[in-house]
């Protein structure tokens, strides 16, 4: 039987994904990477085998199709793998008028960002609660408390992820042995379409923006301190904060002039 500990984290071959996965691995732990299957997980493994004396397992699967979280679930229950820490990165987004995208497109976001985080977090709670102590990280965005006009389903979706995030933590609480932590980031240039979307609001895109390392950094070790909420960046901390006392007439005034840039997208 394997004795080791390990991390499970979704959406783990690019972006903020990936960059868990190498911060994990510089804190020793074992992991279990799931992604759509392609080669680019195998590249992910390779590069920290390279730098890491870690175990290191891959999953290759599209977690929106039927059955893609369970045959994830039956895959580390024949492993025996013994997993303390779940992180919910998996997920996709639309900038554009509501009207203007198809109806696919938004069901499968909510597919992603919502079903199969919350399919993830019932099948694997059970697991996690196995070891002496436990945590899941749920990645949402500091949009889910700044609703965006033309991103209308995406920050519903994450307004979701951060409600549950809240919601479950406080359930387990008086257990004392999951920890439920949720990060908010801002902008995050993981992408050649998320840097195209960040110089379209020109400096003031380049002020909030961060980099993966960043952000996997900074979510990483709030969650091991027990910490509910990660908002990185100063700026973005500040920018939630003043979001939540302004009149909501002239908050989402302000934020559809804002974000009118994606209008037409």
């Amino acid at each position: 039987m394997n004795e080791k500990t390990y991390t499970l984290i979704t959406g783990a071959s690019m972006g903020i994904g990936r960059a868990f996965a190498l911060e994990c691995a510089s804190r020793d732990m074992n992991l279990i990477l799931v992604a759509l299957p392609d080669q680019v997980l195998e590249q992910v493994k390779n590069e920290i085998l390279s730098e890491n004396s870690v175990d290191v397992w891959i999953f290759g699967v599209d977690l929106t199709k039927e059955g893609g979280v369970f045959s994830l679930f039956n895959f580390c229950s024949e492993k025996a793998f013994r997993i303390n820490m779940l992180i919910n990165n998996a997920g996709m987004g639309a900038g554009g008028k509501f009207e203007n995208l198809p109806l696919d497109k938004y069901l499968n976001i909510i597919d992603l960002n919502n079903k199969v985080l919350v399919q993830m977090t019932h099948y694997f709670l059970p697991v996690i609660k196995r070891e002496k102590k436990g945590f899941i990280l749920n990645m949402s965005s500091m949009e889910a408390t700044l609703p965006l006009p033309y991103k209308a389903v995406y920050t519903a979706s994450k307004s979701f992820v951060y409600a549950f995030s809240l919601a479950i933590r406080e359930e387990l609480a008086s257990e004392g042995k999951v920890e439920v932590s949720v990060v908010c980031p801002g902008p995050v240039v993981t992408n050649p379409e998320a840097l195209k979307r960040m110089k379209a609001h020109g400096a003031r895109g380049k002020m909030v923006a961060q980099m993966p390392e960043q952000v996997a950094a900074m979510a990483i070790r709030n969650l091991l301190k027990g910490k509910r909420v990660t908002i990185p960046g100063k700026l973005n901390w500040a920018l939630v904060k003043v979001g939540k006392m302004l009149p909501t007439n002239l908050k989402m005034n302000l934020l559809e002039r804002l974000f009118r840039v994606y209008r037409d997208h």
